[in-house]
């Protein structure tokens, strides 16, 4: 029935005109001015609460009488299914419209003279953890996840939601954009889930942000033969997506269809054994690092093995490093679709020493010819012994600039990769940027940069430098603005129990497009 009133509402107007016969006998009568107010261009609504917009129609005429809909449809359904909201001027709607980006429309058609006037909007329906900022920690030798935003502190959201933990300590907090559930209570299948991928030493959790709600396990991840469980690392890219487990790559393509719908099968053939330790923008493929060959290495979709990369004529270095394996890789984005430069800060198994491996990443862009697949290793610092790059206990890589960040006991420095040069990072008031006697263990730069095409008024940045500090037992989290070689005074901070390992920012308009690891 509303499909049936939304096709008279909107077609009546052109099928009078298109059945108008002119007859010679003309009777002219003027029209209704009217407009309408209360109505903004942009609205933000939470899942399962209510969207309340009064609308009101200045009108000429006091008298009229006007038909109302309320409309949307999901701006990423290139089918543009309409949904009906109401047939009231006045929307009073519980909202249970999927987590998503929607054009809402309100249409009022005047009775007299058959007119039909729309008003646009922009809805974005959120749930209560969909934007926010995300902690993977350690708590008591189990794995849990908390939740900050704006002064809204949510923790231990695994045990809340599901009553436990998983086992063992954090590995990795992986994301999955569109997750296709078998909802078998209901008998359906549910499209759209936005899922984070929590992996510990011995489990893994495929968790709806939306509600918490798990919707798979190991078990679910893999159509057959479902190997030993343990966990690494998890990816999501626009060509290729991949879990590393016991060493071994476990890969699928979106080209194939989403996730849930489609799962893992076979490892990628070959005798090696990835490192936990990579790195990747959200498009191009992941450079990896082969601890039996000590090579550096990456998976191309539909390749049944891994691929290794090949010296030529512009190789300036040699491509195995068996007596080395990775601490800490690094992506400089370039621009999504480019190849952009990685970091790898490299340790000597034997006398623990340090390198900084610097690679030029068009070797991972198949649009770079020359280059795809090519040994790219442009230069190998080696650590000075003394310095305080050599004591680092964690590191992070400033997406945009030539820096490599580093944590020593509460001191925050900065390598400077193209002179070569270590700096301790201030606040820009000249102090110091992590409070005396803290313990940093986490850096991560965050970007986000989304804006609607359809409507640039909608956007969600986020330019952050996240560093997490704990005792042991509790830990702070700080979210800087970068300025230049600085960082911004008054940082938001958060508090919470454990120990972090991974700190990830979420967004209703998150896409595996802006993730990089």
């Amino acid at each position: 029935m509303k499909n049936l009133y939304l096709f008279l509402l909107i077609l009546l107007p052109l099928f009078c005109i298109s059945c108008y016969d002119d007859k010679g006998n003309y009777d002219y009568h003027a029209l209704n001015q009217a407009e309408v107010s209360g109505i903004d261009s942009i609205y933000t609504a939470i899942f399962m609460e209510q969207l309340v917009i009064t609308p009101t129609i200045q009108s000429e005429d006091k008298e009229r009488v006007y038909d109302y809909i309320w409309m949307c449809y999901d701006k990423n359904d290139f089918k543009k299914s309409i949904d009906t909201l109401s047939l009231e001027k006045d929307l009073d709607y519980t909202v249970s419209l999927a987590l998503s980006s929607y054009q809402l429309i309100f249409a009022y058609r005047d009775r007299e003279t058959e007119i039909t006037k729309y008003v646009y909007s922009s809805l974005s329906v959120e749930s209560q953890n969909s934007r926010g900022w995300y902690v993977l920690k350690e708590k008591e030798g189990g794995t849990d996840l908390d939740f900050f935003w704006k002064g809204k502190e949510n923790t231990d959201l695994l045990l809340q939601t599901q009553g436990r933990t998983l086992n063992g300590k954090p590995r990795s907090l992986g994301y999955i954009g569109n997750y296709i559930w078998t909802n078998e209570e209901e008998d359906k299948i549910e499209k759209g889930n936005q899922c984070f991928v929590l992996a510990s030493e011995g489990d893994v959790s495929l968790v709806r942000i939306s509600d918490m709600k798990q919707l798979g396990d190991f078990n679910s991840l893999f159509f057959e033969n479902t190997p030993a469980v343990a966990p690494q690392k998890w990816y999501e890219g626009s060509e290729e997506s991949g879990f590393i487990n016991g060493g071994y790559l476990y890969a699928y393509t979106i080209r194939d269809g989403n996730f849930g719908q489609n799962k893992l099968s076979y490892r990628k053939e070959g005798d090696y054994e990835l490192s936990s330790v990579f790195t990747k923008n959200g498009t191009l493929s992941p450079l990896l690092f082969d601890l039996k060959s000590g090579q550096f290495c990456t998976s191309i979709k539909y390749a049944p093995s891994l691929s290794y990369f090949k010296n030529d004529e512009k190789s300036a270095y040699p491509l195995a490093y068996p007596d080395m394996e990775p601490v800490y890789a690094g992506f400089l984005d370039e621009g999504m679709w480019f190849g952009g430069k990685g970091y790898v800060v490299m340790r000597n198994k034997a006398d623990g020493n340090r390198s900084i491996f610097y690679l030029d990443l068009k070797c991972l862009d198949d649009f770079e010819k020359n280059d795809y697949l090519k040994n790219r290793i442009t230069d190998i610092q080696a650590v000075e012994a003394g310095s305080k790059l050599a004591a680092a206990s964690c590191f992070g890589m400033h997406r945009k600039d030539q820096m490599l960040y580093f944590g020593v006991n509460d001191k925050l420095y900065y390598y400077d990769l193209v002179n070569k040069k270590e700096q301790e990072v201030v606040r820009d008031n000249g102090t110091s940027a992590i409070p005396s006697g803290e313990n940093i263990v986490l850096i991560k730069h965050w970007i986000l940069d989304y804006t609607d095409y359809t409507d640039p008024t909608i956007t969600d940045k986020i330019n952050k430098l996240a560093v997490a500090t704990s005792d042991g037992n509790n830990y702070k989290l700080y979210l800087f603005e970068i300025t230049a070689n600085k960082l911004k005074d008054n940082p938001e901070v958060y508090n919470g129990t454990g120990i972090p390992s991974e700190v990830m920012y979420m967004s209703p308009y998150m896409d595996n497009v802006y993730m990089c690891y």
